[in-house]
């Protein structure tokens, strides 16, 4: 059985975890014809455009250094 002390420091752990992750939103996604889906991310404040297969990586906690994704262009139109 667990104490009150043993939950409360197992909550703070897990709040702390949480906090220190990178946060991944999908702001867009692009469907292709060719079955390629290319989905527009936004990773601690800049924009990426990543393919399925990295968007998974990006979910799981990789960083975009780690994964040698270059920022998406401002101006580019999708």
């Amino acid at each position: 059985m667990r104490t009150p002390v043993a939950n409360q420091i197992r909550k703070r752990r897990a709040v702390s975890d949480a906090l220190g992750r990178h946060k991944v939103f999908v702001s867009s996604r692009l469907f292709r014809g060719d079955g390629q889906t290319i989905s527009r991310v936004l990773v601690s404040g800049q924009y990426y455009d990543v393919s399925d297969a990295l968007l998974d990586r990006l979910m799981a906690g990789a960083t975009p250094r780690e994964l040698e994704l270059e920022p998406a262009p401002e101006d580019a139109a999708r």
